[in-house]
């Protein structure tokens, strides 16, 4: 059963926030503090046993609570009432797609009520402009292979909630902590609260603590990694909590504080600045968005937007990225399936879902990514973040269509205190583009190594892929061949130069895919020459082993500390604090055979980090799906990994292979279709025609 929770409800939570928050400042408790299913294996940041955030010389092992991650309660768009009629694909002016339906929609958006939804019938809407869904409202579809919004506008998001991406806090009203700024705390005191009210949002950040927070990377200083709002840098690593109470000069805040602010050698004082949410409880669920490359940004831009969520939407390409999610809080990308793109190159946008500008608590659960350039981004600071349950493949870089462009991407300075668990992913990276990252965990993913490509590198047509075979020399659609494996950086997990206190914990790493990369014939490069659990680019404690190998032509389960792609560890950005401060457990390597278990700490590990029991939308998917102590699994995860809900809708309702293809028919409600489920409904109808 699903809980839905209301804003009437969470005022009231406020209200006891209130009354109870002259005690908690006395008492000088944190107000959310309760039983972690991560005790015992990682340590919590304030209280007895606390670790060290800011270690750089041995595992920190630091967690943070990640049950309260999305929207509180749940997306509570299901008890709400639909708002005027419903708008059809043939009413004038829309007429079927040929004639512009922004304004109409626009229009019903700007009347809904309080707890409404506006609902598109089936059908193909037109967009020439972008449209914004206010506070306590959804726009609705009939389902992604059903309502399609046809995007044809030449800037802006298709649907926004909150600001634009230009968008951000001011700093003006920027205040300096005076006390509370350490981990663990539920309040604050600032120099003024001037300002500051119930409801209001705080972005606390500090100057860079230069012990391991850093924007100078492989590819230059990040000198926008703060978000461009002025700071020039300076302020990379932080959080956003919600204003609870205000007393005087003592603000209570949710959540706790991840860690100390300002209180490190050189880094004193920590701020707080204030700012509203541009949107609250805004949501767009079972829509398609069909992108036809004329200059669309994102198809959901959630822009200071507080409990705001995409739910059953499908990106069928992407001119930029599908989602953008900035300066947010405990927002929810779920059940949704994102399917190629228009772009396969950096730049201003990666063709992915992407949480930055230290949005916190947001929730990035049960979606299908396909042939993107990477699938899930969090960078410039997004902080105390779950990604949960996604399916990644196909990820790839048309000017290096060799090279193994991972899924999920750490990027940008300085994400912290991010969870990712349960994916079934290409490979996982902290990247060492722009700067450093910090306290991140993996725990019970499948990390692939390797993944398949296929025509076209570019622009939208059919996807092919067979044959499959070698690609010859040149452009990758020579040499008669359709698709090949990826052959190049092809490593399941990567920590580089500047990540600070990895945990890694009960993944499976290596699949039979990448194993059978050492005699597939690259007549480029030779192919990979070996498969070895770990490398590491300096050398440091056994089993590190002295000059370690390259970053280019072996298949590692982890690959540690380098500061380039296809580093041969000679760039000069190499470090050994990522591996020194890494902390394994559980993990299995293919390439080892073997699990490895940190000494002194339980070998029972619990199911989730996040969830408290097996969520309905697993139907009947074994549950934990992934981890050394799962068997029977598939062959292609050596029996440690099960196939999560987004995977088996992929593959049993939508028809996708491991090849991934041209954009399937997808609905939502035919793979998760409610708590009673226990089998997967039959595939849903075919997508409606598009007019192009």
């Amino acid at each position: 059963m699903v809980m839905y929770v209301t804003e009437k409800k969470l005022n009231t939570k406020t209200r006891l926030s209130l009354i109870l928050s002259a005690f908690i400042i006395v008492l000088c408790l944190p107000t959310h503090v309760h039983a972690q299913t991560w005790s015992g294996i990682l340590k919590p940041t304030s209280g007895t046993g606390a670790c060290t955030p800011t270690n750089i010389s041995s595992p920190g092992d630091c967690a943070i609570d990640w049950s309260t991650a999305g929207v509180p309660g749940g997306i509570p768009s299901g008890s709400w009432t639909q708002s005027g009629s419903t708008i059809t694909a043939a009413q004038s002016p829309c007429n079927n797609g040929a004639a512009d339906c922004t304004s109409t929609i626009q229009t019903a958006l700007n009347s809904c009520g309080t707890d409404h939804y506006v609902l598109l019938g089936a059908g193909t809407f037109l967009l020439n402009g972008t449209l914004s869904v206010p506070s306590n409202c959804v726009l609705r579809g009939a389902g992604a292979n059903q309502t399609i919004l046809n995007e044809k506008e030449t800037s802006g998001a298709a649907v926004q909630m909150g600001v634009g991406f230009s968008g951000g806090p001011t700093t003006g009203g920027t205040v300096t902590i005076t006390s509370g700024n350490t981990a663990g705390s539920a309040s604050i005191v600032v120099s003024s609260a001037s300002g500051i009210s119930v409801g209001m949002y705080l972005l606390i950040t500090e100057l860079n603590d230069s012990t391991y927070v850093s924007i100078a990377g492989a590819d230059g200083s990040c000198t926008w990694c703060d978000g461009g709002i002025g700071w020039n840098g300076t302020r990379v690593r932080g959080q956003i909590v919600e204003v609870e109470s205000v007393s005087g000069t003592t603000v209570g805040i949710s959540p706790d504080l991840y860690t100390n602010y300002g209180v490190a050698s050189g880094t004193s004082p920590a701020f707080a600045t204030p700012f509203s949410a541009a949107a609250k409880f805004a949501g767009v669920e079972n829509i398609q968005f069909f992108a036809n490359n004329t200059g669309v940004p994102e198809h959901v831009m959630m822009g200071m937007c507080a409990y705001c969520w995409a739910s059953g939407i499908e990106g069928n390409y992407a001119d930029g990225d599908h989602i953008d999610i900035t300066w947010s809080f405990h927002d929810e990308v779920i059940n949704s399936y994102f399917s190629n793109a228009f772009l396969h190159t950096p730049g201003a946008f990666d063709s992915t879902v992407d949480v930055s500008n230290k949005s916190t608590g947001c929730l990035i659960q049960n979606n299908i990514f396909e042939r993107l350039h990477n699938s899930i981004m969090l960078e410039w600071g997004a902080a105390g973040n779950v990604v949960g349950y996604n399916y990644t493949i196909g990820d790839f870089d048309s000017s290096s269509y060799l090279w193994m462009y991972k899924g999920i991407d750490f990027h940008g300075a300085s994400p912290q205190f991010n969870l990712m668990e349960g994916n079934n992913d290409i490979s996982s990276q902290i990247d060492s583009d722009w700067g450093s990252a910090s306290n991140n965990t993996l725990f019970r993913n499948f990390l692939r190594g390797t993944t398949l490509d296929c025509n076209p590198a570019s622009g939208r047509g059919p996807v092919t892929c067979s044959p499959i075979g070698e690609p010859a020399a040149g452009p990758p659609n020579t040499g008669g061949i359709n698709g090949w494996w990826l052959t190049e950086g092809t490593q399941a997990e990567v920590d580089s130069f500047e990540a600070a206190d990895t945990n890694t914990i009960g993944n499976a790493l290596g699949s039979k895919d990448a194993a059978n990369l050492i005699a597939y014939d690259d007549p480029i490069n030779g192919g990979p020459e070996a498969i070895v659990r770990m490398a590491v680019a300096v050398c440091g404690p056994s089993p590190c082993g002295a000059n370690s190998r390259d970053n280019f032509k072996t298949t590692y389960s982890y690959a540690i500390g380098y500061g380039e792609d296809a580093d041969s560890g000679s760039s000069g950005f190499e470090s050994v604090m990522p591996f020194n401060t890494l902390f394994v457990h559980g993990d299995y390597s293919a390439a080892a055979n073997a699990v490895t278990w940190a000494t002194g700490v339980t070998h029972t590990i619990p199911a989730s980090f996040y969830l408290s029991s097996k969520p309905a939308w697993f139907g009947n998917v074994t549950w934990p799906p992934i981890g050394p102590d799962v068997t029977g699994g598939t062959a292609n995860s050596y029996g440690h990994a099960y196939e999560i809900p987004a995977e088996v809708c992929y593959k049993k309702v939508m028809g996708g292979t491991n090849g991934a293809g041209s954009p399937l028919s997808f609905n939502a409600n035919a793979c998760y279709g409610g708590p009673s489920s226990t089998s997967l409904p039959a595939a849903p109808t075919k997508p409606i025609a598009v007019a192009q």
